[in-house]
């Protein structure tokens, strides 16, 4: 996702990065082993859901990234983050402010050992496309598999190979197959 808000900020999209998990000089060092970025791509480093949304609606950015569904909370809900209500009810905030300002948004949901999304599958049924970004980590390729898309197709997946400037597509695929 870096490398999206990277290529977005390039064509002078504004980009808000809301990073649940890691600290600003931790999502920095991060982001900047892709590159350099422009004044088009924001960082904030914040869990609080009713922030999140307070800046999301004064800002009104082009393109939200929730970096992970799972570390948001509202803080009058008693549960701790990452629980059934605490992700259902951030993930249906989210929705309403992003779908009201008519700003696409990625939300990053955890994946277990399984394979399968971290936590309860509401995630799953709220969103409009649930993508999996999947590859070995010992192993230079990845795939990008669509296992939900309500405006789309499920039947193609996309192949990529880490480079050193990033994430490049494998223009034939069935060779790496």
């Amino acid at each position: 996702l870096w490398q999206v808000c990277r290529n977005l900020a390039e064509k002078g999209t504004e980009v808000r990065y809301i990073a649940g998990e890691e600290s600003l000089r931790q999502s920095k060092l991060r982001a900047g082993r892709i590159g350099t970025f422009n004044e088009k791509l924001r960082l904030l480093c914040e869990t609080n859901l009713e922030e999140i949304r307070e800046i999301i609606a004064r800002e009104k950015p082009q393109v939200v990234i929730i970096d992970s569904i799972q570390t948001m909370n509202f803080t009058d809900l008693s549960s701790s983050p990452g629980s059934v209500t605490q992700v259902r009810e951030c993930t249906n905030a989210i929705m309403r402010a992003i779908k009201a300002l008519e700003i696409p948004a990625f939300i990053v949901g955890h994946v277990n050992k399984d394979g399968a999304i971290a936590g309860p599958k509401v995630l799953e049924h709220i969103v409009d496309a649930v993508l999996y970004f999947e590859g070995d980590r010992h192993a230079s390729y990845r795939i990008l598999r669509a296992v939900k898309n309500r405006f789309g197709s499920t039947n193609e997946i996309g192949v990529f190979e880490m480079q050193s400037s990033g994430l490049e597509a494998v223009s034939n695929p069935s060779e790496y197959l």
